[in-house]
């Protein structure tokens, strides 16, 4: 398999590490933003991460679709056990809307300054603000101090869990404590530190993850 990723894709990170924990073996590609040329061929006009390609040669796009197709091979089913399917799914989707709303804001400034060319980076600023209006980005490296307690009192259930146990359910990782990587991911991609400044809780749930492995 061929995972097509930005390394800051909360996304395509959740993607790997769902590959990675089913020990599935997979070729991670990793897209230049400003070069999509192989990607647009390769879906048929499709220019966004995650992209999988599995070993029979389909293509699938989209998270949660990549998601479901690899959840559905035996080797990640411990990944959703079965009486807690709902729970895990509930959970998912959570990070995949409010969390990663803040998250992402929180992360994008420090993404756009680390890529490697101008064009890369007025590129990036300028998708963001088509989306949510000139100044954008600078504004929230401004406000990252209000954004990090906004991202606190969403999470603070959560950092509670984690405070008690390994991971969200339990003593074993699931697809729930895929999706929350997916998010420490992009904020390490973005700074080293900001995840620890979100709550040490989560950095060291990243690191058992990644130990899980």
């Amino acid at each position: 398999m061929k995972l097509y990723r930005f390394r800051y894709s909360p996304y395509a990170r959740k993607v790997q590490m769902l590959l990675e924990l089913a020990h599935l073996p997979h070729e991670v590609i990793e897209v230049r933003y400003g070069e999509r040329e192989e990607l647009a061929r390769l879906t048929g006009g499709y220019i966004y991460v995650p992209v999988l390609v599995t070993g029979d040669g389909t293509v699938l796009t989209e998270s949660r679709r990549i998601c479901e197709h690899v959840l559905a091979r035996p080797e990640a089913a411990h990944l959703v056990p079965a009486p807690l399917e709902a729970a895990v799914w509930g959970f998912h989707d959570f990070v995949d809307g409010p969390v990663e709303d803040v998250l992402f804001r929180i992360a994008t400034p420090g993404v756009r300054d680390a890529w490697g060319t101008a064009w890369e980076r007025a590129l990036y600023t300028l998708v963001k603000e088509r989306k949510f209006g000139a100044g954008c980005v600078d504004a929230w490296a401004a406000a990252q101090g209000e954004l990090l307690d906004r991202a606190r009192a969403v999470l603070e259930p959560t950092r509670r869990v984690l405070a008690e146990q390994p991971f969200v359910i339990g003593d074993a990782p699931t697809l729930a404590d895929v999706a929350l990587y997916g998010q420490w991911a992009m904020l390490e991609a973005a700074a080293p530190d900001l995840l620890d400044r979100l709550s040490p809780v989560f950095a060291a749930h990243a690191r058992r993850l990644e130990s899980a492995r």
